[in-house]
């Protein structure tokens, strides 16, 4: 199978050097492994948020560098490397000024930066204030989980109290919905649905089918795979 990280990669092209990632389902284990993959192509990685991550002591980002404050400006990055850079909160990894990312942006030859929350559900509808997409972005991955499948959708989608049953045409219209995944995507887009593992494949033909006219893909961020 080919790998999902690569097929990302190859699609987004030369829109690599902002990325932000939204939605729900894996952000931040495809962010690690999105980072991983471009740093084996050589390219100098930037690994941040625009809202919060999980801190590095709670989760393996695999970076070669930590920074929490401005010290990141006066260091030299090297080709290959992937440097994370968040301020310590005292839960969470935080946001650091935009202008800072900004700055950042222009030195790392590619920066991932995990713009969304969804507290761990599958899907999300947005508020007014989020996504936080910086306008210097260059590429958008929209992520959603179809583990949310079979389910209500009021137990698997943050900020949705709808009982429905989440079908093939549920997640058709969730994904046109102005507050759904895509809300606020700039520069080059991807959909992602991952866990698609999970599912028949006549299912993901069909909701693929409904969906013919976005960039969209099917796979696994934990296998590293693309369903075709």
């Amino acid at each position: 199978m080919k790998s999902l990280f690569a097929s990302i990669v190859h699609h987004i092209g030369e829109a690599k050097r902002c990325i932000a990632i939204v939605g729900s389902g894996g952000k931040t284990s495809l962010m690690i492994g999105l980072a991983n993959e471009y740093a084996k192509r050589g390219e100098r990685v930037l690994l941040s948020t625009t809202t919060k991550l999980q801190k590095p002591e709670n989760r393996a980002y695999g970076c070669h560098r930590y920074f929490h404050d401005d010290a990141i400006l006066e260091t030299v990055h090297h080709p290959g490397e992937k440097i994370f850079y968040a301020l310590d909160g005292e839960e969470k990894a935080l946001a650091p000024p935009i202008d800072r990312l900004a700055l950042l942006a222009e030195r790392f030859s590619v920066s991932l930066l995990e713009a969304d929350g969804a507290r761990g559900m599958d899907l999300k509808l947005h508020s007014e204030r989020d996504p936080v997409i910086p306008p210097f972005t260059t590429a958008t991955i929209a992520l959603l989980s179809l583990a949310a499948l079979g389910r209500p959708a009021s137990e698997v989608c943050f900020g949705c109290d709808d009982r429905s049953i989440v079908d093939e045409a549920w997640l058709a219209a969730y994904i046109c919905r102005s507050d759904g995944p895509l809300k606020g995507a700039a520069g080059r887009v991807v959909l992602l649905c991952n866990q698609s593992e999970r599912v028949d494949l006549k299912r993901i033909e069909t909701l693929r089918n409904a969906c013919a006219d976005l960039p969209i893909l099917f796979g696994s961020v934990a296998l590293d795979t693309i369903i075709e």
